[in-house]
């Protein structure tokens, strides 16, 4: 059977140190090289070069041999490729040989139960890409196959921009009660009622969301709000929330509508469990005023601050989750309900996130490729694809303009510089790439704070989208 034999090649081939008669082994396959199988051939050629590797002094005229027979007398594409690429390795580099030919061979070992549960959660997400083979998230694998230019002009950071797939979480509503390593979110006492934040009755999509009644920027973030509690859930009542950033205050916008509460709602109280940005609210108390009777809703924001106490360390080398998991508690009827919503990255850009031409290519310099994301955003709207209403989206979210320049011999295609700092000092800097009439665009991320790097893309990506 040619597997049969084409397996007892290999083991010669791999063990040939140890056995003593392994180049006459192979003499004897080589004999009928012409007549085997492919799978014979490919492994005789392999085993065969090993062999040499091994022993160089007693095996030179059989390698000679062999590769005139693959590169020579055959018509099989695959062999001839592998005989000159063996070929060119063993005329130009012998421990270049060594290292691809010879290389250790990883330990096999089952590795189903070691996942941590933040990485577990980027897998599902990631079931049908090559993250669930590698049991590794995508910034762990694909990064780039060149290196950088060295010049000091901004402009050569854009060559070589790849495409890649856009990452996404999976989005998870259920929390467990408690959590290891967090705060114990049926615990709300000792409330900060300092500051108690009022809801006021909503008046449909019309009604003022910002408070005022003022003018509002058309760039100005507005929280993208998700069902994340079922009136089933919350006795009776239906919660949605989403985050943004206001005056450089990270606000968490909760909307409750009394589905069928016979306690109108009036006084909550709100504990986040420890997360991956340290978040916390400022005050605890949420009061509702006047009451939400069953069929009317409101709506309120939370302010939340960094605690370091609240940040959840990261395992080495895994992303971090933007799940924050949350437990609100309705104070007139004692009903704890729990839930888990993704935070907005960007909401935690800083205004101080600008950085200075020479700055921004010195550092950008000194980050590793290897920490270096990328991916193509399509079906981007109108106003994403003009440069100038993208800089005024971007400044409104704390991302903030560098320079842009024309990509050389690509008609239509201009690259532009972003950075951006979070308000616990992670910076990041974007390259984004356009080209005129396509609705699409390139973005490259790099970062020495990896864990967070895939979130900063993420966010960009969003700014784009929306």
């Amino acid at each position: 059977e040619p597997l049969a034999k084409a397996s007892m090649i290999w083991i010669i081939g791999e063990y040939a140190e140890r056995i003593d008669n392994a180049d006459e082994l192979l003499e004897t396959f080589l004999e009928t090289f012409e007549e085997e199988d492919p799978a014979v051939q490919l492994q005789l050629l392999t085993a065969t070069v090993k062999c040499f590797l091994k022993n160089p002094e007693d095996t030179q005229d059989m390698v000679q041999r062999v590769l005139d027979l693959a590169t020579e007398e055959s018509d099989n594409p695959d062999l001839r490729d592998r005989g000159f690429i063996y070929w060119r390795l063993l005329s130009t580099d012998p421990e270049a040989a060594k290292m691809v030919v010879l290389g250790d061979k990883p330990v096999i070992e089952d590795d189903t139960y070691k996942l941590e549960p933040n990485l577990l959660n980027v897998l599902i997400g990631q079931i049908a890409t090559l993250s669930s083979v590698y049991h590794k998230p995508p910034e762990a694998f694909v990064v780039r196959a060149h290196g950088r230019g060295s010049a000091a002009d901004t402009g050569d950071l854009s060559e070589g921009i790849d495409d890649d797939e856009d990452e996404e979480y999976e989005d998870e509503n259920d929390v467990d009660e408690g959590g290891e390593g967090g705060v114990d979110l049926l615990d709300m006492g000792g409330l900060n009622i300092n500051e108690p934040k009022q809801v006021t009755p909503s008046a449909g999509l019309n009604a003022d969301l910002f408070g005022g009644g003022g003018n509002v920027s058309q760039y100005e973030p507005v929280a993208k709000m998700t069902k994340v509690c079922t009136a089933e859930k919350s006795g009776g009542i239906d919660i949605m929330a989403g985050f943004r950033q206001v005056n450089s205050t990270i606000k968490m916008e909760i909307e409750f509508s009394n589905i069928s509460s016979d306690v109108p709602v009036s006084n909550l109280a709100i504990q986040l469990n420890k997360n991956a940005f340290g978040l916390s609210p400022a005050s605890q108390q949420i009061v509702c005023n006047p009451p939400i009777s069953v069929g009317g809703s409101g709506r309120s924001e939370v302010e939340l601050v960094v605690t370091p106490a609240m940040l959840i360390p990261l395992p080495p080398g895994q992303p971090a989750t933007p799940q924050v998991q949350i437990a609100i508690k309705n104070i007139a009827t004692g009903k704890v309900f729990y839930f888990a919503v993704n935070f907005t990255f960007e909401a935690l850009f800083a205004p101080d996130g600008a950085l200075d031409r020479t700055t921004f290519i010195d550092t950008w310099k000194s980050i590793d490729d290897k920490k270096e994301l990328y991916g193509t955003v399509s079906d981007l709207p109108p106003s994403s694809t003009d440069i100038e209403q993208v800089q005024n989206k971007f400044k409104a979210s704390n991302v903030f303009f560098i320079a842009r320049r024309p990509v050389p011999n690509a008609e239509g295609q201009e690259v532009v510089y972003f950075s951006m700092k979070t308000v616990t000092g992670m910076e990041f800097l974007a390259e984004l790439t356009f080209k005129q009439g396509v609705s699409a665009c390139k973005v490259c991320l790099k970062t020495e704070s990896a864990s967070y790097g895939v979130l900063a893309k993420l966010a960009l990506e969003n700014l784009l989208r929306n």
